[in-house]
């Protein structure tokens, strides 16, 4: 069978980019024929292109090439639906990532410095309805079957969702061979929407098999080391913004770690450097595999994002998570961290301990005593406990969608 596979392989995003190869190596193992669909809007493409430095996203582009193949460049649905025929595609599998978002206009506003009202514009992925909502299967002849896997939402304010746009979310959802979503939030927006017809489970992200699925294409320890000139010992620091931390506390940090036998490393992002500087930093371009391999290899991770807290947990790798998600009301004013992913998976896993909301208008960073501390005493066995289990839910989830799309 020939499976397309449709989510952010076009963005210029670690997270994004490993999972859909871990989705891609998992079909490709288990004997199907995996396509990756290569819907790119216009706007979105934009958004990288002013946001991303050119090198970073001719690198992934490249990286692209070499680690699946795509269809042909598609922007609409109708396009999309165009491809599907011509590759003979008989199912797609939708996800993982952000792929079930909608802003309603209320939430869109917010005050700049200058205390004006600005509206935040969003680019078609963020907004129903898109091709990540099966609206492709309106343009067959046949619909094909569309599971969706381990959505996210990524804060959306469903409460906040017009009566028709529910009533439309509603039927795509329940048009659906198999749906589940990767954290609570979602999870209820979905059955909220549905008026309980659809009741989807929580599964894991794809990069909580990636070990597995793509093994083969990890560099080992010692070329990682030999590469980025790193120490045996090493903990990764990776912040977004100076609203976090500072650049003393920085500093801070470093001394304490280094006093403690480690090296103290700043990790990029991958559309711009981490907020900081120390002595040795990672620059960009930089190979979402080697960013994998970074923190596969290290002695802890420190910072923002969820994607390193899963490749931590993955491979056993203490971490501290300055967690950026959730919904910053009145400009952080009100903060509400109840839909953060972060949260939902340190939660499964009982490793809240290890993770503090930034996202309050007034936070203050736990001093890097307190952080240093939490990395080097951190519960590993704990922690590779939920991972293995995570695991064969993943293994089970993926079952379940093959089981499913032959099925329908």
């Amino acid at each position: 069978m020939k499976i397309g596979l449709l989510a952010y392989h076009s963005a210029c995003n670690m997270g994004a980019t490993l999972q859909l190869l871990s989705s891609y190596c998992y079909w490709q193992k288990a004997g199907y024929e995996p396509i990756v669909i290569n819907w790119i809007p216009q706007d979105l493409e934009n958004y990288y292109i002013n946001s991303t430095p050119q090198q970073q996203r001719e690198l992934q582009i490249n990286l692209r090439k070499q680690l699946w193949k795509e269809t042909d460049l598609c922007r609409t649905s109708e396009e999309v639906a165009r491809v599907i025929e011509k590759e003979k595609i008989e199912a797609v599998v939708v996800g993982s990532d952000a792929i079930a978002q909608n802003h309603p206009w209320l939430t869109r506003l917010s005050l700049d410095k200058k205390k004006l009202v600005r509206y935040q514009q969003y680019t078609h992925d963020r907004m129903f309805p898109n091709p990540f909502w099966g609206i492709f299967n309106d343009y067959l002849a046949k619909p094909v079957p569309v599971a969706i896997l381990s959505a996210s939402s990524q804060d959306s304010a469903y409460h906040l969702f017009s009566l028709l746009t529910r009533i439309e979310m509603s039927k795509r959802l329940q048009s659906f061979c198999y749906v589940s979503t990767r954290d609570s939030w979602t999870q209820k927006m979905i059955q909220t929407i549905t008026l309980g017809r659809v009741n989807p489970p929580v599964t894991p992200d794809p990069v909580f098999g990636f070990n597995y699925n793509v093994g083969e294409m990890i560099s080992s320890r010692e070329e990682i080391l030999r590469k980025f000139n790193l120490s045996d010992r090493y903990i990764l620091l990776s912040f977004i913004h100076r609203f976090t931390v500072s650049q003393e506390w920085i500093e801070r940090f470093a001394v304490l770690a280094n006093a403690e036998g480690y090296e103290c490393i700043m990790l990029p992002f991958a559309n711009k450097p981490t907020f900081g500087c120390l002595p040795h930093t990672i620059d960009l371009p930089l190979s979402p595999l080697d960013w994998y391999g970074l923190i596969k290899y290290s002695s802890g991770y420190v910072g923002h994002n969820m994607h390193p807290l899963i490749v931590s947990i993955h491979n056993g790798v203490p971490f501290f998570s300055f967690d950026n998600y959730g919904q910053r009301r009145l400009n952080g004013l009100l903060p509400d961290d109840s839909s953060s992913k972060i949260k939902h998976i340190l939660s499964i896993g009982e490793l809240e301990a290890y993770r503090i909301s930034c996202l309050s208008h007034m936070f203050h960073a736990p001093e890097p005593e307190y952080v240093l501390d939490k990395v080097l005493h951190f519960d590993t066995e704990k922690e590779k406990r939920f991972a293995a289990q995570y695991y064969e839910k993943y293994k089970e989830m993926m079952l379940n969608i093959e089981k499913s799309i032959n099925h329908a």
